[in-house]
């Protein structure tokens, strides 16, 4: 196992105090002290293809414009739990669904406003990433099953396309690219075919104790989409902490996010995200081949 491998495979099997601990003989001079391991943990929960396991629960508030600019609010819990494996010394498997528990949505039908809630679609990417710190790289396929509750609250197709993850991780700050395109393969002949694509800008600067700023919305085109739907281009700043609950490292994180380009109907506005990511032991260690 590499050096920086073997620092991953650390912060996600130990609880805090005993990564603060550990924090000098594993970080060999390359993160920070054994005193802000906190800030340690909170580049790997970060890092799109670290081998840290998390289970992140997303709860977001959006303001939907409408075509008559009338407002209407919107709710979404998600999870989307992390499950990164060493297959070889030099290559990892990163397994990470993401499952809409609730989807709180307006609509409308026959001119009349509506709302509807229940579940939405699952989203699994599965990639595997070369061990090439501080280079972040990955590519696999991504995969969207239609596991809505209701015909408003999901696309109602099953759909399939490539997953990529660009990025580098410096001592300070990390920058990537998380790219996702879906193309609709089966589904009812009563629902249009889809095509989207999800660009993921990722920014962030690591501050002592376990703080951290920077930005991460998601870009959404939407191909098969009439002229003036098609692209939600959203910007944003976060803020970030890891702190401990229970006895596991949490990262907590709200951003505020505004899209000044947006569909025309129903296009997202605003919207404030909170996340809750407990760092979470992982259930094996070390490579499964060549170890």
């Amino acid at each position: 196992m590499t050096p920086g491998s073997r620092t991953q495979a650390v912060l996600a099997s130990a609880p805090l105090p005993l990564i603060v601990a550990a924090a000098p003989a594993a970080t060999a001079g390359a993160e920070p002290p054994a005193s802000d391991t906190a800030t340690v943990i909170n580049k790997q929960a970060t890092n799109p293809v670290s081998l840290t396991w998390s289970l992140k629960w997303e709860n977001e508030i959006l303001s939907l414009q409408r075509d008559d600019a009338a407002n209407r609010g919107q709710y979404e819990m998600k999870l989307q739990p992390t499950m990164p494996l060493l297959l070889t010394p030099a290559w990892k498997l990163i397994v990470r669904p993401e499952l809409v528990l609730l989807n709180d949505k307006p609509f409308t039908r026959d001119g009349r406003s509506r709302r509807v809630t229940g579940t939405g679609d699952t989203t699994l990417d599965v990639v595997v990433a070369p061990v090439s710190d501080p280079w972040l790289l990955a590519v696999g396929p991504t995969f969207i099953f239609p596991t809505a509750s209701n015909d408003e609250t999901g696309q109602g197709n099953w759909q399939a396309g490539p997953g990529r993850v660009a990025g580098y991780l410096g001592k300070k700050w990390l920058l990537g690219l998380i790219a996702q395109q879906w193309w609709s393969f089966a589904g009812p002949a009563s629902r249009k075919a889809d095509s989207g694509l999800h660009l993921q800008y990722l920014t962030s600067w690591f501050l002592p104790h376990g703080w951290s700023i920077g930005t991460s919305p998601i870009i959404k085109f939407d191909w098969r989409a009439a002229a003036g739907q098609q692209v939600t281009f959203p910007l944003g700043l976060f803020v970030a902490r890891v702190v401990e609950l229970g006895g596991l490292p949490v990262k907590l994180e709200v951003q505020g996010l505004y899209a000044p380009v947006r569909p025309e109907s129903y296009g997202e506005q605003f919207g404030i995200p909170l996340y809750v990511t407990p760092v979470i032991p992982a259930p094996v260690e070390g490579p499964l081949f060549g170890g």
